[in-house]
């Protein structure tokens, strides 16, 4: 992973999993000397360098840092279930097929915002939990647990079987956000940017939503529509 915010948010939420933390050689700043404090304090190696290794997804301005770091730690089905029996009335994120990396970063952080209890991506039609999405999600993706499935239908199922009720977001739904009362135990469905939600997955839906809009577009990008509805379940939940 990348850029001085994501490396920063690392290191004080899980500092264990950072291998080592490369700094390009006369760079300096008070954040960069923030990063190689707390790394010291972690006992985390820091080499200066003068020339930083680009892996080959990084395609913006790194700052001067780089971080090997761990895989991120993913949940299973079972243990994604079990860490949602602790909460009252969960708000948990599926996402399906979101395979823009912007995208998925996008939303991991407004999930995180927005008090999302997890996050869940089918192992084979999401975009990975790469440096990418680390750096667009600006150090929230460590805050979030996420359930890498193989089935997101089952998945869904399951979460049905706990009265969880799965909200789909579709495009020209008769009933919109503002009309819809979202304060249940929710999981919310954003589908893919190009095909929305897949024909098996919808059939899960116990409501379908849609953001109503007045301008010459109708349809808006994936991360937005899910920062939109997101915001509007922390209002009711709020208000309520």
């Amino acid at each position: 992973m990348w850029g001085i915010h994501p490396i920063l948010e690392l290191l004080r939420s899980q500092p264990r999993t950072i291998q080592s933390i490369s700094i390009l050689q006369g760079k300096g700043s008070t954040k960069l000397q923030a990063i190689i404090d707390l790394a010291r304090s972690h006992d985390v190696k820091v080499k200066f360098v003068s020339k930083i290794r680009q892996p080959e997804d990084m395609h913006m301005n790194h700052q001067g840092v780089i971080a090997q770091v761990m895989p991120h730690a993913t949940l299973t089905d079972e243990e994604f279930m079990e860490m949602l029996a602790e909460k009252d009335t969960p708000l948990i994120l599926a996402l399906d097929s979101i395979q823009d990396p912007h995208n998925l970063g996008a939303i991991i952080r407004t999930a995180v915002a927005a008090g999302a209890d997890g996050l869940i991506l089918p192992k084979d039609r999401s975009a990975p939990l790469s440096g990418t999405v680390l750096k667009i999600s600006a150090g929230a993706l460590p805050h979030l647990p996420v359930c890498l499935t193989t089935n997101l239908v089952r998945m869904l199922q399951k979460l049905k079987e706990k009265n969880i009720w799965i909200c789909s977001t579709l495009k020209g739904s008769g009933q919109t956000i503002y009309s819809t009362d979202l304060t249940l135990p929710l999981c919310l469905v954003i589908g893919s940017e190009e095909k929305g939600i897949r024909p098996l997955v919808r059939k899960q839906s116990d409501l379908e939503v849609s953001i109503p809009m007045t301008g010459i577009m109708d349809s808006l990008n994936a991360s937005v529509a899910a920062a939109v509805v997101l915001f509007e379940i922390q209002r009711q939940r709020t208000q309520s």
